[in-house]
């Protein structure tokens, strides 16, 4: 009894193609062929095919089927690996089915960060853009924290959200002096925000170059006009302690330095005295 590599392919609920691939990568051993030149296969290569299906529907790479095929030992290690790596992966498809079910409640656009589904309807477009970079760049923790910026804000971070490019010299003043107690409240109690490539994972120069980047892209000059004038008053009056002040000192020279920029004396630098 013989079958052709298209009757095979049928038996086996798989394609001619790859049981070519197969024999190209010499899992399974080509047939003798016939006086008439077709191949024929025989019981041996329908049960090898079997065997090779089974274990790439278990998920064994096709690379590691020779060494496990006939070896019990490395069989149970490969299925013990599987058993992990399925196991990450059916938590990661349980954390996408379950963030879903919240975008889908909660309305939320689906480029909303994790952990911020359910406060997205708050945010600017900006703000969850920002937030999307952010976490890829800090940990769970520093999230959090940056989350409870987000849901804590006032109606004058909503007219900075909505700040023309054009808006004038009154109002940025204005709404820098309006937004100065929030900000002030935030960094005091994350004043590792001053430096914010202290909580960085990864490489901390690249990602500080990946907000900067990100900020300008995302607001309009005078939103970080009114940010900017907010923080010169805010510094200066911090209750923080003095290493954080002086870790966001280094930072700013750093930065500066990067920059090719030469920082002399405090005149450069928001001063607590």
């Amino acid at each position: 009894m013989g079958w052709s590599t298209s009757e095979l392919a049928r038996l086996t609920g798989t394609t001619v193609n790859t049981i070519r691939h197969y024999h190209k990568l010499d899992l399974l051993a080509e047939p003798e062929r016939m006086s008439n030149g077709y191949k024929q296969y025989g019981a041996a290569h329908l049960l090898r095919l079997l065997q090779i299906r089974r274990m790439r529907d278990l998920g064994i790479p096709l690379t590691d089927i020779d060494s496990v095929a006939s070896d019990h030992e490395q069989q149970q290690l490969a299925l013990k690996q599987l058993d992990r790596d399925l196991g990450e992966r059916i938590a990661e498809l349980e954390k996408a089915r379950t963030e879903i079910a919240e975008m889908v409640t909660y309305g939320a656009p689906i480029d909303t960060a994790s952990g911020f589904i359910d406060i997205a309807a708050r945010m600017s477009a900006a703000d969850r853009s920002l937030m999307s970079l952010y976490s890829n760049l800090y940990d769970e923790s520093a999230m959090a924290e940056m989350k409870s910026i987000m849901s804590d804000s006032t109606p004058y971070d909503q007219e900075v959200d909505e700040l023309p490019d054009d808006a004038d010299e009154a109002t940025r003043v204005r709404l820098a002096e309006q937004i100065v107690p929030s900000m002030k409240s935030n960094l005091e109690a994350k004043p590792w925000m001053l430096a914010p490539t202290h909580r960085m994972h990864g490489d901390a120069k690249m990602g500080q170059a990946a907000i900067i980047g990100s900020i300008t892209e995302l607001y309009n000059p005078a939103q970080i006009d009114v940010i900017q004038r907010a923080f010169l008053q805010v510094f200066p009056t911090l209750d923080i302690p003095d290493e954080d002040r002086a870790r966001f000192i280094a930072f700013i020279t750093e930065m500066a330095r990067d920059e090719g920029v030469e920082i002399d004396g405090s005149s450069e630098i928001p001063d607590g005295t």
